[in-house]
């Protein structure tokens, strides 16, 4: 996902290659403000559905949970994706029993909500679901109702605007972004977090 010269240069795809400091970022911050407990040591099951990864560059999430000892399954519809399921429309999967303990990814942005409440239909209750989108995500009249439904815990804002172009790692994006924690079951407020 990139909002720089949209309508121009979008990907047909909406892949877009999310820069491995950006979660290194994320994982960093929320390690240390814990307000959620997730890792390794308790051997969750992680699920990235939009993994992403192609002829030249690595899955994104996966590569980086995995470096940190998380075992990720990985899902992508795109047919040149590293992914361990590739052709796969994770809006059309039904999963039984609630099966994951967290599932983190950046979706493609049209369908963000779409893949957010499909996630949280698919982890168990005190599950995660983890979406990196643009901070302008919160805004929008057509939004409004998602927000007073989900169960938002924690919104982790990048200070630092990333760029989705491995071969232009200086060209930032024109927006701000956020990773966007989600917890099955959450009764509380959602914290906010700078990075």
């Amino acid at each position: 996902m990139s909002s720089t010269n949209r309508g121009t240069q979008r990907n047909a795809d909406d892949y877009y290659v999310t820069p491995h400091w950006l979660i290194e970022d994320f994982l960093a911050a929320f390690a240390e403000n814990n307000i959620l407990v997730c890792s390794p040591d308790e051997n969750p099951r992680v699920l990235d559905p939009s993994a992403g990864g192609c002829d030249k560059y690595p899955m994104s999430y996966p590569t980086v949970l995995e470096e940190h000892g998380f075992n990720v399954t990985s899902w992508d519809i795109r047919a040149d994706s590293r992914a361990d399921v590739i052709n796969f429309d994770f809006l059309g999967t039904v999963v039984l029993n609630h099966h994951y303990d967290m599932i983190i990814t950046n979706p493609p942005f049209k369908l963000a909500e779409e893949f957010t409440e499909h996630a949280l239909s698919m982890v168990r209750d005190g599950g995660l679901v983890i979406m990196l989108q643009r901070l302008n995500w919160l805004g929008s009249q057509k939004r409004k109702p998602m927000w007073q439904k989900l169960p938002l815990a924690a919104v982790y804002v990048h200070s630092k605007r990333p760029g989705f172009d491995p071969e232009k790692p200086s060209k930032t994006d024109s927006t701000e972004y956020a990773h966007f924690v989600f917890c099955k079951g959450y009764p509380l407020a959602a914290e906010l977090f700078v990075i």
